[in-house]
């Protein structure tokens, strides 16, 4: 049984999505932790969150090579990271923008490299300091812990710390055409050659813009396969693929399994309602 308790409407600047979770009783095994445009932030207050690397790396996962992290943070990363889903789970995620991590974390997106980093070394002392905090207490109650956490981090922030504007423009095209633009019409956009672009968002996000935009596209994706659209041709037409089978492919290269063996691996979180926090 796993229950989700969601974060207000009135989020800290920079929050796109929140939310509380407990889970018990659940079958042991992996999780794909899916490429996105957003930052992913989880206190886990059942044991450490572990990873094993990301699905691009075939066979059974090296125990030896496993990460393990109270406090995870995980950068934008083109493949889905595999992580270990134990029998319980219980803590918060959230998912922050890239372009607040300078203000929430103190460092740009760029800097939080690979598929998920020890909390402790990018925040400091401060982030054993929000696990206890957010363990110390049950369901929305964590949530509420973080999210006053987030906001007095905000409020000590340096404001001077800007991304370029260019930057922010490209994300902003990038989004509301979820990720369908190209390149070089994005480098007019902002007034940039295509070069100087890509050098500037690499530099604050860790990705090109090819790159961000395929992870818009494929964030589209996951969002209608979880809200029940099951018609992978009408699917792949309406989110900027040349067809199902460019669709099937992409999904395949990014998650590591197809849209219908992804579908059939999450049923127990869809029924659950795990998917109606995702970022809108």
């Amino acid at each position: 049984m796993t229950t989700f308790v969601r974060g207000h409407e009135a989020l800290p600047d920079g929050v796109v999505s929140a939310c509380a979770y407990d889970a018990s009783g659940l079958e042991p095994g992996e999780h794909r932790g899916l490429p996105s445009p957003w930052l992913t932030f989880v206190v886990s207050t059942a044991g450490p969150v572990r990873t094993f690397g990301t699905v691009a790396e075939p066979g059974t996962p090296d125990a030896s090579r496993a990460t393990a992290y109270d406090v995870l943070l995980a950068g934008l990363h083109p493949v889905a990271a595999r992580v270990e889903q134990p029998t319980r789970q219980s803590g918060v995620q959230l998912a922050l923008h890239p372009l607040a991590a300078r203000r929430l974390l103190g460092c740009t997106a760029a800097e939080l490299t690979g598929v998920g980093q020890d909390g402790v070394d990018v925040l400091g002392p401060v982030a054993a300091e929000l696990h206890d905090r957010v363990a110390s207490v049950t369901g929305g109650q964590r949530l509420q812990v973080a999210e006053e956490w987030l906001r007095r981090r905000l409020a000590a922030s340096d404001r001077g710390r800007r991304v370029r504007p260019e930057v922010v423009r490209a994300w902003q095209v990038l989004r509301a055409g979820r990720g369908r633009c190209r390149v070089d019409y994005l480098a007019r956009e902002v007034g940039l050659s295509p070069r100087h672009l890509r050098d500037l968002v690499r530099a604050e996000l860790g990705v090109t813009p090819k790159a961000l935009a395929r992870a818009f596209r494929f964030d589209h994706v996951v969002a209608r396969l979880a809200a029940g659209e099951r018609g992978l041709a009408g699917l792949a037409l309406g989110t900027g693929y040349a067809d199902q089978a460019h669709l099937t492919r992409e999904f395949t290269a990014m998650a590591g399994c197809s849209p219908t063996a992804w579908l059939v691996e999450e049923r127990r979180n869809l029924q659950d309602g795990g998917h109606r926090n995702r970022p809108g």
